[in-house]
């Protein structure tokens, strides 16, 4: 879940809350991702993200994030 916790750390509109967090990993489960990627994280980020805006915003950095270890 470090990849939630480095989406916390922008700025957006709204952060992922805990229900969003859960529903995400439940669709990473129903799309048998047994690791995030890019493709993975694109392919769902609206179940995190609720506003266009955020989700254009977070979209360039996801490689970056993915990979981002936990302060």
């Amino acid at each position: 879940m470090s990849f939630v916790q480095s989406l916390r750390t922008l700025d957006l509109r709204k952060s992922p809350s805990i229900s969003e967090t859960v529903d995400w990993a439940r669709a990473l489960i129903l799309l048998n991702a047994e690791s995030l990627d890019g493709e993975v994280v694109r392919d769902s980020l609206n179940v995190l993200l609720k506003f266009e805006q955020d989700i254009a915003s977070v979209e360039p950095q996801i490689v970056e994030l993915i990979r981002r270890p936990l302060a």
